[in-house]
């Protein structure tokens, strides 16, 4: 036992298997260990490659790019390889990073390392395998569209109000080069930082020997070239504009699908105060206040409920409700009128003393359901971010900083509202109840081109 401990110290100096709260460094191995079932999951993470350094005019680049390095996997062989060991290969994109994971019996864990190795630092592609993947992009793309288009009026609605960038991703695939890949991959092959994530039943010391083919080929590379990815949380300032602001999409229904946005900070900021706002008014669930006053006091909704979302680095709540023709007058003004007048609301009030009593018991709960999965990113997200704990939870949060954020953030020019129905109903509403609104009408299939 005490060379195993040894072993471990040694290897945390030596490899950067630390503590998930320390600030992430190169090669670092985030573990936990499962023994459930003989089985190992590791995700090798580009820190700082992901969405969010894309040029606007290369709006979708790391997803294409992720999609062709499985595509040349397949193309030279390295998936079938993988495949008669029991072992899947994904590569996914998100807004901080690149990630290549690896699903694998834990005896061929190591072999299917090599191989990964391989897929990653031998990437080959002509123009006709560009040219395919790009269609299959196209594809994908079109049908996330047709599954969820309200995630495309969402992002539009805050690029017109807050500055993100706008879903344009067919037109950019049109114009989408190998230069732009391969400048792009060189970059990626450099990143400063990259890190494991890692699920098994094996010793974590078991897992960073298994990883050397990857740092070893990344220390040699290093030392020849800079000029990688850097990961950084430095994010363009929010402009506030003046006034409110509402998304018409016209549709012809008999229901209309209404949303207010209410963007509260940036994504590296403290997120206690609007978790609890949002739980406050209740999730998307038979509770809260939105479902107590608007469904079963007002009954002029079915569904309805609040949320806490973000859209590239923009936090927001979100109100969601579907009220039917006859109703959506009245739900719009009471709505509007509810959200503005939140600050002086007692119910408010006495959700948020509810909250404070009941949160530590839910707390307990959850964290004693969390799977090892789960744990572990929750980790890693805290590493990346650099979030700290406040001790205390809900109940550490005074009134005083609740009226602070509700004074801040529910006023009107905060607002931004997305209706989906019949436009000049949804107009006249605006006009009669919020004339001063500002209104853009637009068509659903417009945000595709």
């Amino acid at each position: 036992m005490f060379l195993k401990v040894m072993l471990n110290i040694v290897l945390c100096y030596v490899v950067g298997i630390l503590p998930a709260s320390a600030e992430i460094s190169n090669h670092q191995i985030f573990y936990r260990q499962d023994k459930r079932a003989p089985l190992t999951k590791i995700e090798i993470v580009f820190l700082g490659a992901g969405s969010y350094r894309e040029q606007p005019s290369q709006t979708g680049l790391v997803q294409t790019v992720s999609k062709l390095i499985w595509e040349s996997g397949k193309k030279h062989g390295h998936i079938d390889q993988l495949a008669v060991l029991g072992t899947d290969l994904y590569v996914s994109s998100k807004k901080t990073s690149l990630t290549v994971s690896i699903y694998t019996l834990s005896e061929n864990c190591a072999k299917s390392i090599e191989i990964v190795r391989d897929v990653i630092y031998n990437l080959e592609f002509s123009e006709t395998d560009l040219e395919d993947v790009k269609k299959l992009k196209a594809v994908d793309y079109q049908n996330s569209f047709r599954r969820r288009p309200y995630s495309f009026m969402r992002n539009f609605a805050l690029a017109e109000t807050r500055g993100i960038k706008k879903y344009k991703f067919l037109k950019m695939l049109e114009n989408l080069s190998a230069k732009d890949v391969r400048q792009y991959y060189a970059r990626l092959l450099k990143t400063e930082v990259v890190f494991f994530k890692a699920l098994s039943d094996r010793d974590s010391t078991e897992i960073a020997q298994m990883l050397r083919p990857i740092t070893e080929e990344r220390e040699n590379l290093l030392l020849q070239q800079a000029g990688g990815f850097v990961h950084s949380l430095a994010y363009p300032a929010i402009d506030h504009p003046s006034g409110p602001s509402a998304f018409v999409f016209d549709l012809n229904s008999k229901s209309i699908m209404c949303y207010w946005l209410i963007p509260c900070g940036i994504i590296d900021e403290k997120d206690y105060l609007p978790s609890m706002i949002s739980d406050a008014l209740g999730g998307y669930r038979a509770q809260g206040l939105l479902y107590e006053y608007f469904r079963k006091e007002l009954g002029l909704v079915y569904g309805i409920g609040s949320d806490y979302q973000s859209e590239e680095y923009i936090r927001f709540l979100e109100i969601y409700s579907d009220p039917q023709l006859h109703n959506s007058e009245d739900l719009i003004a009471k709505m509007s009128d509810f959200l503005r007048g939140l600050l002086d609301n007692p119910r408010v009030w006495e959700r948020i003393k509810e909250l404070r009593e009941s949160r530590d018991v839910a707390d307990a709960h959850v964290h004693e359901r969390l799977t090892p999965q789960r744990r572990l990113d929750n980790e890693v997200y805290r590493a990346i971010y650099n979030k700290p704990i406040r001790k205390g939870g809900y109940k550490s949060i005074t009134d005083a900083e609740v009226r602070a954020f509700l004074e801040r953030f529910f006023v009107p020019q905060n607002m931004v509202m997305i209706f989906q129905g019949p436009k000049d109903h949804i107009i006249d509403v605006l006009n009669t109840h919020w004339p001063e609104v500002d209104v853009q009408v637009h068509s659903v299939e417009s945000l595709l081109k």
